[in-house]
């Protein structure tokens, strides 16, 4: 238990003193998940996420953001966190994108012993999520694969 007070307290820490605060702000993004893909076929696994995301875009390509879904397992779950999006090439006016974050996942639950993952044991865990977007100014559309678990294809829009 002790761990895990001193590990989210750093990861807290790092996301507060990230640099992106030295830069402007250049938008906000409102991101929704529109599609979710479990690789194996389960009754449990949830495939609505219900994702509803925030981020904070700065004009040093660093972000931060909160993001509130249901996890597999049907439970209420946030991922606070920080990162950067990539700009890999151009086709015309869209972007070809890649984004990665870093920060603090919380709300899987073993409830009573129903779930046995490591996810499920600590509750409040690190998480790192890697995606490849298309921007169309003021569109974004994501990939993120989760894991060796699935997909989840989000979008939304900056203002």
């Amino acid at each position: 238990m002790r761990y895990k007070i001193i590990i989210t307290t750093l990861l807290i820490t790092l996301i507060l003193i990230n640099p992106a605060s030295a830069a402007e702000i250049e938008n906000y993004y409102l991101q929704t998940s529109f599609f979710t893909h479990h690789y194996s076929d389960k009754d449990y696994q949830n495939n609505q996420q219900q994702l509803i995301g925030l981020e904070r875009h700065y004009s040093n390509s660093d972000l931060d953001g909160i993001a509130y879904f249901k996890n597999t397992y049907e439970q209420p779950t946030i991922y606070l966190y920080a990162g950067t999006n990539y700009s890999l090439f151009s086709i015309g006016k869209t972007e070809i994108t890649a984004k990665f974050t870093y920060g603090i996942v919380h709300g899987y639950d073993d409830e009573d012993g129903k779930y046995n993952t490591w996810m499920h044991e600590v509750t409040t865990f690190p998480g790192f999520v890697f995606s490849f977007g298309l921007r169309r100014e003021p569109l974004r559309l994501d990939i993120i694969p989760f894991a060796d678990a699935g997909i989840i294809i989000t979008g939304g829009v900056e203002f």
